[in-house]
């Protein structure tokens, strides 16, 4: 995309975004009658500008999607009136062009620091993200449960690609559907922040068009923060296993995301233990950082 189908795309997303979570407040959660004469849900237009006190014409040509100037205190009164998420937030700053913080972008590749502290965490899985979900990094562990080496494809080492497209890893999950809203969720708020580039946007098309499933939840508009989730998985020969999953952004790397899985329990940290005596080697290929 050269810059000015960027901000095409991003007014675009942005008017969508809008419009659906405008349509999706009832009036009455907001103190307003509902009426019989509306014919479509939510609010109108004149309500949610006068529920975030800016004028009517401004908000209506910001849900078009023109280009006009936004200040942060505005944006923020309409996340107020649209009851938005601190994620549906930050996504909505960031489409309209006004981030709400800046990504300190680590070094390219992943430093033997970085894999030396993956490997030091012997409880559990623990990977190393990219900003669109690509494995960059991982202990063996993290190879053993998840079997990076077992898919190729260009999308090989995106883990929302393999949710949604592998079949043996969907199989793991004993709550796939919950996974999977959540990881979309999380895809939409770095799709807004990269805007443009030719690798995020041939992934979500490319999914969008191999899963239904997918693509409803990504037209639902809606955006999820990175918080731990518990995640029960079946694992071969293992049987069940439950972790923690603890995710945070390290301060060298902002664009990164670690994640680790400690055990949930103590049958779940036998399974670990043992899994962690496998005799055959798990093949560790780092990914490659964009």
């Amino acid at each position: 995309m050269n810059s000015q189908q960027v901000e095409d795309t991003r007014h675009q997303e942005l008017r969508r975004f809008l419009m659906a979570r405008r349509a999706a407040i009832s009036p009455d959660t907001v103190g307003l009658p509902g009426g019989f004469r509306r014919r479509t849900p939510g609010l109108r237009r004149e309500e949610l500008a006068s529920l975030a006190g800016v004028g009517v014409t401004w908000y209506t040509w910001l849900e078009q999607g023109r280009d006009i100037r936004v200040s942060p205190q505005t944006l923020n009164r309409i996340a107020h009136a649209l009851r938005l998420t601190p994620s549906d937030t930050t996504y909505l700053f960031s489409l309209a062009g006004v981030p709400r913080y800046e990504l300190a972008r680590g070094p390219a590749g992943v430093g033997p620091d970085i894999q030396s502290a993956l490997d030091g965490f012997g409880s559990g899985p623990a990977l190393l993200f990219g900003p669109c979900f690509d494995v960059e990094a991982s202990n063996r562990l993290a190879d053993l449960v998840f079997e990076f080496e077992t898919y190729s494809g260009p999308f090989a080492r995106n883990q929302i690609w393999r949710l949604f497209m592998d079949p043996a890893r969907r199989a793991k999950y004993l709550d796939w559907e919950t996974i999977a809203e959540i990881s979309v969720g999380a895809l939409r708020v770095a799709h807004a922040q990269m805007l443009g580039d030719p690798y995020v946007e041939s992934l979500v098309r490319e999914l969008c068009a191999g899963s239904e499933t997918f693509k409803r939840f990504w037209h639902a508009q809606l955006t999820r923060p990175l918080e731990s989730v518990r995640l029960g998985m079946r694992l071969p020969k293992y049987g069940v296993v439950h972790f923690t999953s603890v995710r945070f952004r390290p301060t060298i790397a902002q664009d990164k995301l670690l994640v680790l899985l400690p055990p949930a329990d103590k049958a779940s940290a036998r399974v670990m233990q043992e899994l962690a005596r496998h005799k055959g080697p798990a093949v560790r290929r780092v990914g490659k950082s964009r």
